[in-house]
């Protein structure tokens, strides 16, 4: 049963990818290795994409909860952009997902040439061991159009100042862009990159999508991160690892997580 009495919240973004490739790295075969990264780092809330409804119910079946909707219809059709959390650790307080849209309100709504229906989930939780508060974002931009990107960036910053006026934010996810885009210069004037603010060295490769393509020592597939964690400033960041953790050269998926520990 999951016990941790670190003060620090262990929180990652991940992408599991969606489960369509084939063995050796279809579902079945990968779930074991995520299961086994996620107990191991012992994650106590972790930002998804790409998880489809059979996958977060798998991830979900021992000792975690999640909240979130399918981004096709808002019901359980398509990716989500969920979170997922320990309850015995965290209480859901209030939750909601909104479309990257010109109608965020709209289920499965897309703009900007979008080539995905793309959402951000927030649940506002409250740490059960600390009485701590914060809300955490988590989303997925688009992988092709710089205008639904930029686009659906603001959106989630403009939706941030309405939900989250006050206290501790966090912002996860699969932004799809390298950290020169116009996208992390919009983020980096408003919030904090835990990169940037670690209090201790960042661990691991310096890149977080790997294509299923293991290496001794990594040399990048991508030479810089697409999945990013951001802090406002009620956030400290005591370390940062992207974990590459593999079984026998194989990968739970085509991303690494980044995980930070965080004192609110």
């Amino acid at each position: 049963m999951y016990k941790d009495r670190d003060p620090l919240i262990r929180l990652a973004t991940y992408n599991v990818r969606c489960p369509v490739d084939k063995e050796p790295n279809d579902w079945a075969h990968r779930l074991p290795r995520l299961l086994a990264l996620m107990e191991k780092h012992r994650f106590g809330i972790v930002g998804l994409q790409e998880a489809t409804k059979g996958q977060i119910e798998d991830l979900c079946g021992d000792g975690w909860a999640y909240v979130g909707q399918a981004r096709e219809d808002g019901l359980e059709k398509g990716e989500y952009s969920c979170i997922i959390y320990r309850p015995e650790r965290f209480e859901v307080e209030e939750t909601g997902t909104f479309w990257l849209s010109e109608t965020p309100d709209v289920a499965g709504s897309r703009s900007w040439e979008s080539v995905c229906t793309r959402i951000c989930t927030w649940g506002r939780f409250r740490d059960r061991q600390t009485d701590s508060c914060f809300t955490h974002f988590n989303t997925h931009l688009d992988h092709r159009s710089k205008a639904a990107q930029l686009n659906g960036m603001k959106l989630i910053l403009d939706q941030i100042k309405t939900i989250a006026p006050e206290g501790a934010v966090i912002l996860s996810g699969d932004f799809n862009v390298f950290p020169d885009s116009p996208v992390i210069a919009l983020v980096d004037a408003i919030m904090h990159n835990v990169w940037d603010i670690s209090l201790t060295p960042v661990e691991g490769p310096h890149y977080t999508f790997n294509a299923f393509t293991y290496r001794d020592e990594p040399t990048p597939t991508h030479p810089q991160p697409i999945d990013y964690i951001y802090v406002n400033s009620s956030v400290r960041v005591q370390g940062v690892r992207v974990l590459n953790d593999s079984d026998h050269g194989l990968y739970p998926s085509d991303h690494f997580p980044v995980m930070a520990c965080l004192n609110i």
